[in-house]
């Protein structure tokens, strides 16, 4: 009996040690994306949706006279353990917002910085739940203003 109880608290004390240490997050995660990116993350986002949108994003800036504004949230889309970069185009005026909210992208965490390469999201109003279920490695999504569910195909969420 003493012999089954210290095997239950070494166990106990294992699961509990390796949760401790463990950094992958728990899902649902949601996430709103109305924050002020840092300005690594602005960096970012402005060089890789910059290349991404091509000459309309450097001409509309350039036409305004100023950098288009965004806002950004975090969340992990692929379960790797690093909070991936949630952008949200806030910018009524460049155009990818409208009745359904704006247009939003994601940016992935590399083991060094963000990939280069933005993963389109469809519009919505800045509120995303990250769900449990995945489909080709990357977490299911859903907006808080719609029923639908998008789901990655292994290009895009649709």
């Amino acid at each position: 009996m003493l012999r089954m109880i210290a095997s239950a608290s070494l166990a106990a004390g294992l699961m509990v040690s390796a949760a401790a240490g463990a950094t992958a997050p728990r899902y649902p995660q949601t996430v709103t994306l109305f924050d002020k990116p840092t300005a690594a993350e602005a960096a970012t986002v402005r060089s890789v949706l910059g290349r991404s949108f091509g000459t309309e994003w450097s001409a509309y800036e350039k036409s305004k006279g100023r950098p288009i504004t965004f806002t950004v949230g975090h969340a992990d889309l692929n379960g790797d353990g690093r909070p991936d970069l949630l952008v949200f185009l806030s910018d009524y005026d460049f155009g990818y917002c409208g009745s359904a909210g704006c247009a939003g992208s994601a940016i992935l965490a590399a083991p060094q910085g963000y990939t280069d390469k933005p993963i389109e999201l469809a519009t919505f109003y800045g509120k995303v739940t990250v769900l449990p279920t995945t489909h080709k490695g990357m977490h299911d999504l859903h907006y808080y203003d719609a029923t639908y569910v998008f789901k990655w195909d292994g290009k895009q969420y649709q």
